[in-house]
Order: C-alpha cells, then structure tokens, then sequence
C-alpha cells in the first residue's frame, strides 16, 4: 500500500513539474509562429526585396532586443513597486517615488529607441515604406489584440 502511495505521490509531483514545462514551450513556439507570420506581412505589406527585408530586419532585431532590455528593466521596477505596498519600511514612500520616477524614465528610454529605430531607415527604406511600417505595426497590434480578446475588429 505504501508502495501504490509513493508511486501516485511521484507521479502527481512529476506531473505538476511537466505541466509548465510544457506550457512554456507551447507558449514560446505561438510567440515564434507570431514572429514569423509579422514578418512575412511585413514584408508583404512594404514589399521588401530579399537585400533590403535582411538589412531591416536585423536592425529592427537589434532594436527589439534593446526594448526588450528596457523592459525587462520597467517589469523589475514594477516588481519592486508590488512588493513595496506590504512593506513596513518608513521610508516606503520615498522608495515609491524613486521606483516611479525610475519607470517613467525607463519609458521614455523605450519610445525614444523605437522613435531612434524609425528614423534610422531612411538609408534602407523610402519614406513611403516607413509609413507603410508604421501602419503595419499599429494595425497589427490591434489585430492581434483583438483576436487574444475575441473583439470584433473596427
């Protein structure tokens, strides 16, 4: 009987082990095959030759990684801000300002690198394109949005 026990103990505790692994993976390759699908509208939509889609696209992956640097940094900050609302600290309400005023600057930090990422293709893209891109992003966001929200689309 201890035996049966320690089998379906091993058993539950691999499986709640398992179970995140294997939605991490699920939700990772979704991410992938999100990327992937952006990518070939994008390149669709500004109707990129094989030189220029290689060119822009590892510049736009240098400025994803960058963002997503910085906002790796604004989730840290966010994370201290929860943790501060239970804390006994006195200086709890300086420690929020500092916190806010940090994730603010962060912000800043990020809309400046998409603004420096924009206008840094104008030596790979014609203008028309970036406004093409652009309008891609903004209207891909929302139809991405609206599809995890199941909205009907405007």
């Amino acid at each position: 009987m201890k035996k049966l026990l320690m089998i379906i103990f091993t058993l539950i505790v691999l499986t709640s082990i398992a179970y995140p692994q294997q939605m991490k993976e699920r939700k990772m390759k979704n991410m992938e095959k999100l990327e992937q699908l952006e990518k070939i509208k994008l390149i669709e939509s500004l109707d990129m030759d094989e030189d220029t889609s290689v060119r822009f696209f590892a510049r736009r992956n240098e400025s994803k990684r960058e963002i997503q640097e910085l906002e790796k940094k604004t989730d840290d900050i966010i994370f201290e801000l929860e943790k501060s609302f239970n804390s006994e600290d006195k200086y709890q309400d300086e420690k929020q300002k500092l916190l806010i005023s940090e994730m603010l600057k962060n912000r800043e930090a990020i809309e400046m690198r998409r603004n420096q990422f924009i206008n840094s293709l104008d030596d790979i893209l014609s203008t028309e394109q970036i406004a093409k891109l652009i309008v891609f992003e903004k209207r891909f966001r929302e139809e991405i949005r609206n599809v995890l929200f199941e909205r009907k689309p405007r």
